[in-house]
């Protein structure tokens, strides 16, 4: 395995994807040539374009990233973050400005997941009505853009679990925060969730057995990583 392959591994981790089909999607670079760069070990496959897509995504400099490549460094830590859209910084047809290669650390306090609630030990995801966007807690690694993607803390265990909502019909089978709604109160529940066709059952750590009618389910909190990840799994 190439130093590349290896880094890739590791940092797909640190931003929270899971699987190499996941960079693809998140990055728009084709499944096929994401292969491709893992089978050769090397960014030759890759057009401009899509390294600029890859680094981004991995939120790296694209110079440091070919760095790598061509053994000019050995790893690219992970405290390296570079957010091509941060505030501030030069359009990417300004690579010749010197502040378009400045890394930007990401602080816990405006550029981390939002975590917005926890899990109880019964199973229960709540949220902190008092959270707000400027003083509410951060984790100091962002897995992704959008007020869809959110932090909920275990309770007792040390470790956030990162979410993104999606809709109940493109969830599958899994672990998942599923948010129902019965017209005049609002749950959350987070368990081993099981679609059958007029129920949906949530199975939280206590072993109870929820089951919920699909149609008050109004959306579901799809698992995109763990923080810290060092930390026991589920």
């Amino acid at each position: 395995m190439s130093k590349l392959t290896q880094w890739l591994d590791h940092r797909m981790e640190v931003v929270g994807l899971n699987r190499w089909k996941d960079l693809s999607e998140y990055s728009g670079v084709p499944h096929q040539t994401i292969r491709d760069m893992n089978t050769c070990g090397s960014l030759d496959v890759l057009n401009r374009s899509d390294r600029r897509l890859l680094a981004a995504t991995l939120r790296v400099s694209l110079r440091r990233l070919e760095q790598l490549d061509n053994g000019k460094i050995d790893w690219i830590e992970d405290k390296h973050v570079y957010d091509v859209g941060a505030q501030g910084r030069p359009a990417p047809w300004q690579e010749n400005d010197p502040a378009y290669w400045v890394p930007k650390e990401v602080t816990p306090e405006d550029r981390g997941t939002p975590v917005i609630g926890s899990i109880r030990a019964n199973g229960t995801a709540e949220p902190d009505e008092a959270w707000q966007e400027e003083w509410g807690r951060h984790i100091p690694q962002r897995f992704g853009k959008g007020k869809d993607i959110y932090g909920l803390e275990l309770e007792g265990v040390g470790q956030s679990i990162v979410f993104r909502n999606i809709p109940p019909w493109e969830f599958r089978d899994g672990t998942a925060a599923v948010y129902c709604w019965n017209g005049w109160e609002a749950r959350g529940l987070f368990g081993r969730v099981e679609l059958a066709p007029l129920k949906t059952i949530v199975v939280t750590a206590d072993g109870k057995r929820h089951e919920l009618d699909p149609v008050n389910v109004v959306r579901i909190g799809k698992i995109i990583g763990r923080w810290p990840v060092e930390a026991a799994r589920l």
